[in-house]
């Protein structure tokens, strides 16, 4: 139940949380065969929840609405953002469903691209309504962080920041119901390589970031990768790349990033620096299996973006 005696908060997450089954294997499996595993792992996951456990490891002051069920799982999903230090009195319980739960095969060996790649599967059955989120949760955030998979509420959460002079940033990963309605209260939109053509119908992602610019955000971005990122604040694009690391595992790594240029953004850096260290927390966040088994603090993303011959290796 939620304190209704609020203390304020860097950033407040609404979206999914989920429960992830993680299994490493040397190659995805073939139809109709058996398969040994190299690694597994059960970890909390999801975009919005993941997003705040890595600012919470950057010693930010974090909160996460979103609904599980009270099912075992939900209650695991709980416990992990506790752990990561993530209030959780915005969470709401819808009983007799089922929390997100995913199983997510990654591929432990094969080429540079192949390697650390991952196929996903899921199920849920819970769903964040408006009347679940906290209008005062949200009016108590210096930026609210969305994710798209709430959009009626996240919508509405959304008006209430912009009531506060709050600011609002998206991931953008689907074209999905809303998605139009909600772009135009964004302050900073950062997108899959898919999201900008497919919300445009521009193929050309320079053109198309100028397009989702048009609609509203004061800066949108297009993640790449291992390639890094395209980003345009209405005057000029700035082109970052990427940091060489050896990848175990991709997942969670754009959720990470957001967590990285919100936390860029909220310490005042310029938007070269913002995106180097956004970069550079989720290179590190690929070391381990899970999108949270290996969340770097400030001293870690400092130190590694410092080395030299890191980034723009590939």
């Amino acid at each position: 139940m939620l304190n209704m005696t609020l203390d304020r908060f860097d950033v407040v997450g609404i979206g999914l949380n989920s429960v992830d089954l993680l299994c490493r294997v040397d190659h995805f499996p073939q139809f109709n065969t058996k398969n040994a595993l190299l690694e597994v792992s059960r970890q909390g996951g999801g975009q919005a929840a993941t997003a705040m456990a890595a600012l919470s490891r950057l010693g930010l002051k974090t909160a996460y609405i979103g609904a599980v069920s009270d099912d075992g799982d939900g209650e695991f999903s709980i416990a992990s953002l506790k752990e990561a230090g993530v209030n959780t009195d915005g969470v709401v319980v819808q009983p007799g469903l089922a929390t997100q739960f995913a199983v997510i095969i990654v591929q432990g060996e094969g080429n540079e691209e192949e390697r650390g790649g991952r196929t996903i599967l899921w199920r849920r059955e819970v769903m964040l309504r408006v009347k679940d989120i906290s209008e005062k949760m949200v009016k108590s955030a210096r930026i609210i962080h969305v994710d798209g998979h709430s959009m009626e509420g996240e919508i509405q959460a959304a008006h209430w920041a912009k009531e506060e002079g709050i600011l609002v940033s998206f991931d953008a990963e689907r074209v999905v119901l809303g998605v139009e309605e909600l772009i135009p209260l964004t302050d900073y939109l950062v997108a899959n390589d898919a999201f900008p053509e497919a919300m445009t119908g521009i193929r050309d992602p320079r053109k198309a970031l100028r397009e989702l610019h048009k609609m509203g955000p004061r800066f949108v971005a297009m993640t790449k990768g291992s390639r890094g990122v395209l980003a345009f604040d209405g005057s000029r694009f700035y082109d970052s790349p990427g940091f060489e690391v050896e990848v175990v595992d991709t997942t969670g790594a754009g959720d990470v990033f957001h967590a990285g240029l919100i936390f860029g953004l909220l310490e005042g850096y310029e938007t070269p620096r913002m995106l180097q260290f956004a970069n550079g927390l989720a290179a590190l966040s690929c070391r381990a299996l899970g999108g949270r088994a290996a969340l770097g603090t400030r001293e870690e993303v400092e130190k590694f973006i410092a080395e030299p011959f890191q980034q723009g290796e590939r």
